[in-house]
């Protein structure tokens, strides 16, 4: 315990240090202005994450752990040839760490993350016709809940939920984004907003790689290391997104949110999405065994299919109280392949869409925070926050109906808005299931366990 606290002391040292050693940062990246409305400005933005867990090393994989690595690292560019057309470009890497949602362990989806790898997450053109329709083409977010919509440079908590994601994790991308077309605007003065977005959803058959040595209930044992194939896409669909929301109180501008701000608006919004892909997957699937080991290959057995449909609801409080500004989020997601993790057995299936991490499941966070009315410095706001978090998974590491409870605390120190800012946390995630965490060097199986978390952030 006293070598854990050590760590986490040394890991605030070593973030305080850095600011010290920033001198003055500018408002916004440069900007070149092309005639009186055409522009194209660049943005860096980098988020460092120091982290200890009490599990992830030793002989055992049951000793502590810490890790250091960029959380995002990234460039952007956004032009605009007038007020109407444009685009967006932006590049993030995710350098040098063996850190995923549930510990330190081989992803849940696919091992193709290759250190200080780079990535283009946002590809899409622009078109702001009026405020009732606006457009985006290209690689760009799922509108589905506002969780996935908020910027991850402004979040509430440390970091936004490791459970809203959406299915189809053939690449990291697909978690939170995906290709298509999304039309989106406001009416009643920018209260009533709606997203509708067309995208790729799934696409072929994609790859994970096992590491663990525990069962799969129906797939025989597996084999650390070795990679799975999903069973191919029954029918090349789109994916249809929509989303809607209502303020209440002021509007909230643009097409996506901010988590945390510390403007003076008063929030009261309320919002709700839906999506869904016919023939999504294939309903009766099993690996193909050599003796008691599962081959990479998989057998369908018929022509049964099954749909993906989501279904998401949010609220959002924020108001600047004269004892300071309160703010209150909660989000609920319930993505639904109709049971199909029962009879489709191939483990590939099982741990990327269908079930797994961001496949079937059903859950909810909520997080509250609160600024203190005063400042520490010339400009830095303090804000202290708790959050919960309830999930219940189809099949997760090995485990059906598994549920998951996080609950965390932690401090943001705004040292210059979102630009430049440090955050600490403490965050204890809870299985209702002992299971054994991939990546472990022998099968423990684990109910609990604790991280501590910090994140410098500066944006230019």
């Amino acid at each position: 315990m006293y070598a854990r606290a050590g760590r986490y002391l040394l890991f605030i040292l070593s973030f305080v240090l850095v600011f010290f050693g920033l001198s003055a940062v500018s408002d916004a990246g440069p900007m070149i202005e092309f005639g009186d409305d055409a522009y194209l400005q660049a943005d860096i933005k980098l988020q460092v994450y120091g982290e200890t867990t009490n599990f992830g090393s030793g002989r055992t994989g049951t000793d502590d752990r810490t890790d250091i690595h960029f959380q995002r690292l990234r460039l952007s560019l956004k032009g605009m040839i007038n007020d109407t057309w444009g685009a967006v470009f932006q590049t993030c890497g995710n350098c040098g760490s063996s850190k995923t949602p549930l510990g330190y362990m081989y992803s849940l989806a696919t091992n193709d993350w290759n250190d200080r790898d780079v990535r283009i997450i946002d590809a899409y053109a622009i078109g702001n016709f009026s405020t009732a329709l606006n457009v985006k083409v290209g690689l760009t977010k799922i509108p589905l809940t506002r969780a996935n919509l908020e910027d991850c440079f402004s979040p509430l908590s440390l970091d936004r939920s490791m459970f809203v994601y959406t299915p189809y994790g053939g690449s990291p991308a697909k978690f939170s984004r995906d290709t298509g077309v999304v039309f989106w605007g406001s009416f009643f003065e920018e209260r009533l907003k709606y997203w509708a977005g067309v995208f790729e959803g799934r696409e072929g058959t994609n790859r994970w790689m096992f590491g663990s040595p525990t069962e799969v209930a129906g797939a025989g044992s597996l084999t650390p290391g070795m990679t799975y194939n999903t069973s191919p896409q029954p029918k090349d669909s789109f994916e249809y997104v929509f989303r809607m929301h209502y303020a209440f109180l002021d509007p909230e501008s643009g097409s996506g949110y901010e988590g945390s701000k510390l403007g003076t608006k008063k929030i009261l919004t309320l919002g709700a999405g839906v999506a869904y892909e016919p023939k999504a997957a294939y309903r009766n699937v099993v690996p193909v065994m050599n003796g008691s080991k599962a081959t990479s290959d998989v057998t369908v057995l018929n022509d049964e299919t099954v749909d993906y449909k989501a279904y998401a609801a949010d609220l959002m409080f924020r108001y600047p109280f004269d004892f300071g500004v309160v703010t209150f989020n909660t989000q609920y997601l319930k993505v639904d392949f109709d049971d199909a993790y029962k009879t489709n057995k191939s483990p590939a299936d099982r741990n990327t869409f269908v079930a797994g991490l961001n496949g079937q499941k059903e859950g909810w966070f909520a997080k509250f925070a609160y600024i203190l009315p005063f400042t520490l410095g010339k400009e830095g706001r303090i804000q202290p926050y708790v959050l919960y978090e309830d999930w219940k998974f189809a099949h997760l590491l090995g485990i059906d109906d598994q549920k998951i409870k996080q609950t965390g605390i932690g401090l943001n120190y705004y040292i210059k808005g979102q630009q430049v800012r440090i955050t600490a946390e403490y965050l204890k995630t809870r299985f209702d299931k002992e299971t054994g965490m991939m990546g472990l060097a022998a099968p423990n199986k684990m109910k609990e366990f604790d991280t501590y978390r910090m994140m410098f952030q500066l944006v230019l």
